[in-house]
Formats: C-alpha cells, structure tokens, sequence
C-alpha cells in the first residue's frame, strides 16, 4: 500500500483523485450511530472475507461493481456504515471487508497507520478512494461512507459495468428462521479453502457439491471461478499472451490467453477469442468448448453476453 495514489490511479486507467473528498465533510455533532448497541446487523451485499479470497471475487467486478474496505480495531462503527450504505442500493454493488486486527497474518500485510483503506474493484481493477487514518466523528463517517459507494458507482458507470449483485451475505436468512444445519454448511469447506488461497482444492469441493445436486447453479459458478482462479495464479501472464498471439491455432495458449482476459475483467474478449478458435480450427475433444461454457455459468442469469455466447456457440457447433 505504499505506491501513490496518483500512480495507481494510472495504472487502472481512471482518475477519480478526490473523488472521496475529506476535507470537504461538514462539521456535525457527535450523535452517535444509529443502531442500538449489541445488535449485530445482517446484511445481503457484504461479505466478510480474507487477503487470500478477494482474487476469487475479481471476476464479478467485471459484471458488478465491488467495494474492499480493509480497516482495524477501532473501526468496526465505519465498517457498518459502509455495509449500510452498500446495502441501501439494493444490489448495484457489493462490498468486501477485511478486518485486519483479527489475524496477525492479515495485519502483517498492511501498514496500520493507512488504515481504513477503501477500494473500488472493477473489471477486476483496484480503484484506490480512500486511505485513513480518519479522525472524523460518526456523522462525518456515515456521510463518508455514503460518498464512497457514489464514487464507486460513478466509476463503474465510466466502465460500463453496471449490472446486479446477488444476495450471498447473511440478509438472505434474516426474518427466515434458522437454516437447517445442513444448509448453513453446505460451501463451508470450500469457502474456507477459498479464504486460504487453495483453489484447486476449493474449486474440487464446489463441483462435489455440484456432482451431488446439478441444479446448484450457485455452486457451478463458484467452482468455475475457482478453478479459473487457480489456472491464473499458475501461469506466466506475459508467456501466455505472446504465445497466443504468435499461433492463434495453439489450443493451450489461447485457453490461457483467454484465462487471463476474463480474470481481469474482459469476459466478451476471452468468449470471442475462444469461439473465433473453433470457428478456425474445430473443438473436437470439446475442450474449447467446455471453457467456454464455465465462463458462462460465472456471469448472472440473465447476463446478455451469456445468451450471446451461447448462441455463436450452438451455431459454430450446430
């Protein structure tokens, strides 16, 4: 978290210094929050995750717009009021919270005093708004969170990503009584894995589930998103996009070419790439093919580019 604002800023290609502006919050009161004290809040578009999991998320920023906010001891108040206000735009972004005083290791990989440090992930880009530390009361915190999820969106609206969440924090079971015990841990195991950075082994617990009920749709494109996970984290990025330009009718280098492309956010590039190769050269083992399909179970119901895809593909196979 040491490279500047401004160089990142670059990197990602948008520029939105000031975006979260500070020094312009009014002067309130210290009112105090709004919820009653001990009651713990559940919320349909926030997660609670870990340093190890937040690659498995990268993908969805390509449809939807996600928040990571990473904060400490201290700053638990601010973390709810972000939730709150993601929670107020009923699904147009999620958000992702690290907490790092709960794990040594996690705090290890942070400078405290940059804490609280919120992102924007789109197209699987990290958009820096904010670093802390804030000395802001908790009127000032909640109108800084609602300018941070503005921000976020006007950004994705840039990029054009603006499509839904789905509701995966723990809203979905408020006001439904208690899940049975089967349920509530039926992706616990892989979602640990998940958290621990082994996707290999998360993505074979997502498709046992799957083997086990194939109308799970959630746990298909979860295992999808890990398993194209896991396939990034092993390749050379730079190997596999000369290779793939040097021979489009290499089948591996374009699969990893294609990998990399809807990893970082450009899902239509990695389908395009995919099918304009069985256009040329066939698919007669179905690999090709196969790919194809796990890129369409990772985007949402309805996503049109999914619809697309699958229709250039029953025409290239049919």
């Amino acid at each position: 978290m040491n490279e500047s604002e401004e160089n990142r800023n670059g990197r990602i290609g948008i520029s939105l210094a000031g975006a979260v502006d500070l020094s312009g919050l009014k002067v309130k009161a210290a009112t105090g929050r709004k919820e009653s004290q001990g009651e713990k809040q559940a919320f349909s578009y926030v997660l609670d995750v870990s340093f190890a999991s937040v690659e498995s998320y990268a993908p969805a920023s390509a449809t939807y717009p996600i928040l990571l906010l990473i904060y400490g001891a201290g700053k638990e108040g601010f973390a709810d009021d972000l939730a709150r206000a993601v929670e107020g735009e009923g699904g147009k972004l999620q958000l992702l919270r690290i907490d790092a005083s709960k794990d040594p290791n996690e705090a290890a990989v942070v400078d405290p005093s940059t804490l609280p440090a919120l992102f924007a992930m789109i197209k699987g880009k990290l958009l820096p708004l904010f670093e802390g530390p804030l000395d802001l009361d908790p009127d000032q915190e909640e109108e800084l969170a609602k300018g941070s999820v503005e921000a976020a969106l006007d950004a994705a609206a840039q990029e054009g990503v603006t499509g839904s969440a789905p509701k995966m924090g723990k809203g979905e079971e408020a006001g439904k009584g208690e899940a049975p015990e089967e349920e509530k841990s039926l992706y616990s195991e892989a979602e640990k894995l998940e958290k621990e950075g082994e996707f290999d082994k998360a993505a074979r617990e997502f498709r046992k589930i799957v083997d086990e009920n194939p109308a799970d749709g959630q746990a298909a494109s979860k295992a999808a998103k890990a398993e194209l996970i896991a396939r990034v984290k092993k390749s050379d990025p730079a190997s596999a996009r000369e290779k793939a330009a040097k021979d489009p009718k290499d089948l591996e280098a374009q699969l990893a070419a294609a990998d990399l492309e809807v990893y970082e956010g450009h899902v239509e590039d990695g389908l395009g790439r995919l099918l304009d190769f069985i256009a040329s050269c066939k698919d007669p083992d179905g690999k090709v093919k196969d790919r194809i399909l796990s890129y369409i179970s990772m985007l949402p119901a309805g996503d049109p580019r999914a619809k697309n895809a699958r229709m250039k593909l029953a025409c290239l196979l049919y």
